[in-house]
């Protein structure tokens, strides 16, 4: 009797699951702004605050394969601004027992990126042209990455260079990235 109530139980908890997706699905399906996904995330309410930003960094994934593979939640985006964690595990450590330097560029780009595209309009677009990363320290454990990006003025800009800071659980910064990105600002 208590395991088909349980089975009963599970069944609903996936259906209910099932239809919370297919109704985020389609209020996202015609969103291109990262900031208006993260609205429209944050603005369901029966959803906990760190499932919406794991629901929000997948997307994020699914648009740039290769950031999936870090295993990132975007934390914070609001206009110019962006933050994200990463925990070390084994799929972005190196055989040092520290946190790979392509995963952290990854990483990193991820959070920079995000800034600066909430700062764009529809029309416009970007592609990134340059990455320099200085590594300070070791990276170990859990990593923070933010990027503040000030609001474009002149529209006639072709590049934009934005900088990521990534620190660790001690708040010491363990790397810098600074993105060189060309534009092409339509509006």
């Amino acid at each position: 009797m208590n395991l088909a109530l349980f089975g009963l139980a599970t069944i609903m908890v996936l259906i209910g699951l099932t239809m919370l997706t297919n109704v985020i699905t389609q209020k996202l399906s015609s969103l291109r702004d990262p900031l208006q996904v993260w609205d429209v995330l944050h603005g369901v309410d029966v959803l906990p605050m760190r499932l919406r930003a794991w629901i929000f960094s997948t997307i994020v994934g699914l648009s740039n394969p290769y950031a999936r593979s870090t295993n990132f939640r975007i934390t914070e985006l609001r206009k110019g601004k962006a933050c994200g964690v990463m925990k070390e595990t084994k799929s972005v450590s190196n055989p040092f027992r520290c946190v790979h330097a392509a995963a952290l560029v990854t990483f990193g780009e991820t959070v920079g990126g995000l800034a600066l595209l909430t700062l764009l309009g529809k029309n416009d677009r970007v592609v990134l042209t340059n990455i320099n990363a200085e590594y300070i320290k070791v990276s170990r454990g859990l990593l923070t990455a933010s990027s503040i990006v000030a609001p474009i003025k002149d529209r006639e800009l072709s590049e934009v260079i934005t900088h990521v800071l990534i620190k660790n659980a001690s708040f010491e910064t363990v790397s810098k990235l600074t993105l060189t990105w060309k534009v092409d600002l339509k509006g």
